[in-house]
């Protein structure tokens, strides 16, 4: 009998740290630009997410060059969704954007609905803004003096979080 108990609890442990590490909560969402390198490197890696690369050089978008970038797949093969999180901490200069992918085996277009659902009611929404950058509208919210933006590029949402307004600079 315990060790039918026993190898249940280390199913269910088995089962939720897969189901946590494929996600982003909207915790980390509100508190990403409080972290240093490390201290988000470390956060990164209990949620199962792996640096691939150290300081990205042709990110799409200037402001996100030499970014550390993140990835919820160790192997990025073609059709498997990923959540992508590229960080740049800069002193008080904190960006973080999250790109949530669609793909014949992962889908996290849920995680993000969730999330947007959840910014919605705990932030407060500011003026939308038209980027001409990615030819969408943005959908901007602010708490507490860090700003959050979502938009879809090709139906991909993206949520950056940033501890400066970067309106301009970004988009």
């Amino acid at each position: 009998m315990k060790t039918k108990i026993s190898f249940i609890a280390l199913l269910t442990i088995f089962t939720a740290n897969k189901i946590v590490s494929q996600t982003i909560p909207f915790t980390f969402i509100k508190s990403c630009t409080t972290f240093e390198r490390a201290a988000f490197t470390e956060d990164m890696t209990k949620k199962k997410y792996y640096v691939l690369e150290e300081a990205v050089k042709n990110a799409s978008n200037k402001l996100m060059e030499g970014a550390t970038f993140y990835c919820n797949e160790k192997e990025r093969e073609l059709g498997n969704a990923e959540i992508d999180i590229l960080s740049i901490i800069n002193g008080t200069k904190k960006v973080v954007e999250i790109t949530f992918k669609k793909g014949n085996k992962h889908d996290y277009t849920k995680n993000y609905g969730e999330i947007y659902n959840q910014m919605l009611s705990v932030l407060n929404k500011t003026a939308s803004i038209q980027s001409k950058k990615y030819k969408t509208e943005v959908t901007t919210f602010t708490k507490n003096g860090i700003y959050y933006y979502t938009y879809k590029v090709n139906e991909v949402p993206v949520i950056v979080v940033s501890s400066y307004k970067i309106d301009e600079e970004y988009f």
